[in-house]
Parts: structure tokens; C-alpha cells; sequence
């Protein structure tokens, strides 16, 4: 039984990740709820496995992903929203599972970068205006960067959990 919590508040984390990165992609805004859920819903999770998580290894993590997030919101390279549920992904791997989590971001989000780049250059058809494209695929627009952490995040969650998902 308690497996099974802990498994439902992992599950709910993810969806809350990947709502997360359908609200950065369809508004390029991440609701702040959404960040608090996943620390709200590790936070349970780490009551119900109290064995397997180390609180200093998962805010230590935080606080890493926090400090980083912060100079790149700063630098204009990161949005708000970014910078505020990365830590709170972080806190589920701490540590540990830092790397892969940074990892697959940075190569997804290369890879967003590339494919919406070729995609907002492509010419608009004759007689419309660039402004009847979907938001996302007008050129000089921000990245949704909501969908990178998404994708570190689930490549984290492969290398954790595996076919136990």
C-alpha cells in the first residue's frame, strides 16, 4: 500500500511537470502552483519512503538548481517559471540524479532550440501575417524552456524508475 502512494504522488509530479511545459509552450508562462504541487507532492513522498530520501542530498539540490536558475533569470537566459520548478524537480533527484536531470535539459533543450528555429524561419504563406502563426512559431520569441525540463525530467524518471513507472 504504501508503494502504491508513493508511486501515485510520483505519477502526479509528472503530469504536473508535463502540464507545466504545455502551459510554457502554449503561453510561455509556468503557473507557480505547479512548482509548489511537486515540492508538496515530494514532501509526501518523502514522508511515506522515509528510507530512501536523503533531505540533505534533495535540498542541497534545490538550493544548487535555485542559485543557478536565479543568475540565469538574472542574465535574461532563463524565465521565471523555469527557474522556479527546476529546483522543485530537483528536489526529487537530489544530488544523485542532478547530472541526468541538467544533462538531458541542456541536450533537449539544444534540440527545441534547433527545431524551432528552423520552423519560425520557414516563410509565412503569401498574404498572411506572421502574427497568424501559433505564438510559438513567431521569430524572436522567447524558448519555452518549461518543455526541456520536461524532458530531463522524464529521462531522470526512466534512469530512476525504469519499466517500474
Amino acid at each position: 500500500m504504501v508503494m502504491q502512494i508513493a508511486h501515485l504522488l510520483g505519477l502526479v509530479a509528472l503530469l504536473c511537470v508535463l502540464a507545466a511545459a504545455v502551459c510554457d509552450l502554449r503561453r510561455f508562462e509556468i503557473p507557480d502552483g505547479l512548482s509548489i504541487a511537486i515540492v508538496i507532492l515530494f514532501i509526501g513522498y518523502a514522508f511515506v519512503t522515509p528510507p530512501s530520501v536523503s533531505w540533505l542530498s534533495a535540498l542541497s539540490a534545490l538550493a544548487l538548481t535555485f542559485a543557478i536558475g536565479v543568475l540565469l533569470f538574472w542574465l535574461g537566459w532563463m524565465g521565471g517559471g523555469d527557474a522556479k520548478l527546476l529546483p522543485a524537480i530537483a528536489l526529487w533527484t537530489g544530488l544523485g540524479g542532478l547530472p541526468v536531470l541538467l544533462m538531458g535539459t541542456a541536450i533537449a533543450g539544444g534540440v527545441l532550440a534547433v527545431v524551432l528555429l528552423a520552423l519560425r524561419a520557414l516563410p509565412v504563406a503569401a498574404g498572411s501575417a506572421p502574427e497568424s502563426r501559433p505564438r510559438v512559431l513567431r521569430p524572436g520569441e522567447p524558448l519555452p524552456y518549461g518543455v526541456a525540463i520536461a524532458a530531463g525530467t522524464l529521462l531522470w524518471a526512466w534512469q530512476q524508475f525504469g519499466s517500474g513507472l
